[in-house]
This record gives C-alpha cells, sequence and structure tokens, in this order.
C-alpha cells in the first residue's frame, strides 16, 4: 500500500508528487531513447516500416509525458491547499480561544458603564437621572421653569458686558433659562 490511513493530505500527496516525478522521469528517458530510434531509421540504418510504429509510441509517450505533469501540478496544489486549510483553522481556532474571552468582557463593560453612570448622577447631584425616574424628572422640570420666571429681574440688574464679554455672558444667560 502507498499510503497509511492516518497519513495527512500533505504527507500523501508528497508521496504522490515523488511517484509522478519518477514516472516522468522515467517517461522523459524513454522519449529519448524513442526518439533516438526514430533518428536512427531516418538515417537510413533502420527498417522503413518500424518508423510508423515508433512514431505512433513517441506520440503516446509525449501525451503520457503531458498527463504526467499536469498530475504533478494538481497533486501540487492539493499540498497548497492543504497548507492553506491548515492556516484557516489554526485562526479560526485562535479566534474560537478569545470569543468566551469577549463574552465576559460584555457584562464587565456593561456594569463598568452603569457605575459610570451612577457616579455622574451622584456628582451632579441627582439633577442628572435616566427617563423613567419620576422624581429626578420633576426636579429637572422644576428647575428648568424656575430661571425663566426670574431672568427678567436678573436682566435689568446686569451691569454693562463689554463686547469681549459678549460670546460668555450669552452662554450663562442660557443656563440661566
Amino acid at each position: 500500500m502507498l499510503f497509511r490511513k492516518d497519513a495527512t493530505i500533505r504527507e500523501r500527496a508528497t508521496v504522490a508528487l515523488a511517484n509522478l516525478q519518477r514516472n516522468a522521469y522515467a517517461m522523459s528517458m524513454l522519449r529519448g531513447r524513442l526518439e533516438s530510434r526514430i533518428n536512427f531509421i531516418l538515417s537510413g540504418a533502420g527498417k522503413g516500416g518500424e518508423y510508423q510504429e515508433m512514431a505512433r509510441v513517441l506520440e503516446l509517450v509525449k501525451n503520457s509525458e503531458l498527463i504526467l505533469n499536469e498530475l504533478s501540478g494538481k497533486v501540487e496544489s492539493a499540498r497548497f491547499l492543504e497548507e492553506f486549510i491548515t492556516i484557516i483553522d489554526s485562526a479560526a481556532s485562535s479566534v474560537s480561544g478569545i470569543k468566551g474571552d469577549v463574552e465576559n468582557l460584555v457584562p464587565i463593560a456593561e456594569n463598568a458603564l452603569l457605575e459610570m453612570h451612577d457616579a455622574i448622577a451622584n456628582i451632579s447631584g441627582g439633577l442628572y437621572a435616566e427617563p423613567g425616574h419620576a422624581e429626578a424628572q420633576q426636579i429637572l422640570d422644576e428647575a428648568a421653569a424656575a430661571p425663566a420666571v426670574e431672568a427678567p429681574r436678573r436682566e435689568q440688574a446686569a451691569p454693562a458686558i463689554t463686547p469681549a464679554q459678549a460670546p460668555r455672558e450669552e452662554e450663562r444667560q442660557a443656563e440661566l433659562a
């Protein structure tokens, strides 16, 4: 038996390629001997009827060489394909290895975002709130309504503003409104 049953594609392809190359070399040697014999016949030293038979055999040998070379190319392609599959399989295994880590990081990241959200809410004095918190929404609504009533009184008492201070003053007024 040429191949072991447990051999990889690469091992089997290597053995097959070596056999094909050996057979192609033998076919090349046969072609050389046939061409020499045909040249001998054509030089007039051989029999005339022998030429046609040798020419047919030479044609078969040339076609066989082409077939062996094609097969060698296909076997070599199989070796490259096996190497490609090995690389892709390794890459897929690497991704599978970190998939669990990424899945574990998602809940951790979500918890970290919730903690940051809570910290921001505590720092802003409870005014920053998620939609759905009625108390916080009520405080925000009251804060938005209160400055609108007091704003006209503050504007009357405001000191003169220089042109350089105007953008900052507009920002402050917008914050109050």
